[in-house]
């Protein structure tokens, strides 16, 4: 059995990329079934190349928000992060975003870049995942500033289902770490130990403590507000019309979408949930292609910034901290 298991691990990676390849080039075929390509190209071709540039230096102030608030939550585990390296292996991780299947690559990248920061790799793995969980709340958030909005486009009280399920899933996972933290400070708990307590208890101390929470969330928010942003200032460049309150409404969940691990870079998903998305609030019609190229420029626009981060690693060297790690919160 265990010689079966080894002899199967090897192919095991290749395979989940080439499925995510195979996914990625099928969602994009169902696209162009019902998009003009011609009309695609035209949109690319015709774009204001300073607006490109503009929306995609916003990614970089994107990129500076979320390193803020990453440093600061290893700062709240005792991890002495500069800002200068939060950047720069956030930076390097959109390359290995955009390299690897998923949005993972990129997580692992930052894990292993701040570990010689950390005193074990829980702490550095906590580090990272707290920043996502944190950066997934910034966007529910902006998802329900622009519910309301969203309702009155579409009409339809239906469709408060389906977030209303997202809503009661979070608050369960929040109750359940919550809970994890409180358990294991009393001694109880079970097995439950190491780097998944020491998690739930970052996140309770979260919670407990609004000088802490709000500036992560503020930082989280405006990350997402500045995705809006990049949106608004891509789609004017291929000469969309627009308007705010319709990228308020669209991207956001659009971005979630796009984050499952499906396809390589959330290539083919991002587009389709853009096409469904300006469709459904009437700012698009069937067949329509520039939701599907908007989400392209945006597609090519992290890409840049993604190339960016890879050079940055493979031409930077190694990283060390200039101070002694510090044994808290470590393995």
């Amino acid at each position: 059995m265990t010689q079966t298991s080894a002899s199967k691990s090897p192919w095991r990676r290749p395979a989940a990329i080439a499925l995510k390849i195979a996914v990625t080039g099928l969602l994009f075929w169902l696209i162009a079934q019902d998009i003009d390509l011609e009309e695609i190209g035209s949109l690319l071709r015709a774009a204001d190349p300073l607006l490109l540039i503009a929306a995609t230096g916003l990614i970089v102030v994107q990129l500076i928000c979320n390193s803020a608030r990453w440093r600061r939550l290893m700062a709240m585990d005792g991890v002495a992060l500069p800002f200068a390296r939060s950047f720069r292996f956030y930076l390097e991780g959109m390359f290995f975003n955009q390299a690897l299947p998923g949005a993972i690559g990129g997580d692992v990248m930052r894990v292993y870049r701040v570990r010689p920061f950390c005193a074990g790799i829980g702490q550095a793995v906590n580090g990272v995942v707290l920043d996502r969980v944190t950066g997934l709340i910034g966007l529910c958030v902006m998802i329900l500033i622009g519910l309301p909005l969203l309702l009155e486009r579409v009409g339809d009280t239906g469709i408060l289902g389906g977030f209303a399920g997202v809503f009661v899933a979070g608050l369960a996972g929040v109750v359940v770490l919550a809970l994890i933290a409180r358990l294991s400070e009393t001694g109880r708990g079970g097995r439950l130990r190491g780097a998944a307590v020491r998690f739930a208890q970052l996140f309770d101390r979260l919670l407990r403590r609004p000088s802490e929470a709000l500036p992560v969330l503020a930082l989280a928010v405006a990350t997402h507000a500045l995705v809006i942003a990049t949106a608004y200032l891509s789609a004017h460049a291929i000469g969309l019309t627009y308007r705010v309150e319709d990228c308020l409404i669209v991207v956001p969940t659009s971005i979630l979408v796009s984050t499952l691990p499906i396809s390589l870079g959330g290539w083919g998903v991002r587009e389709g949930a853009f096409a469904a998305g300006f469709v459904l609030i009437g700012a698009a019609s069937a067949g329509d292609a520039g939701p599907v190229a908007l989400g392209i420029v945006m597609g090519l626009e992290l890409l840049v910034v993604g190339l960016i981060g890879g050079a940055v690693w493979f031409f930077g060297g190694a990283v060390r901290p200039t101070e002694p790690v510090t044994a808290e919160g470590g393995e």
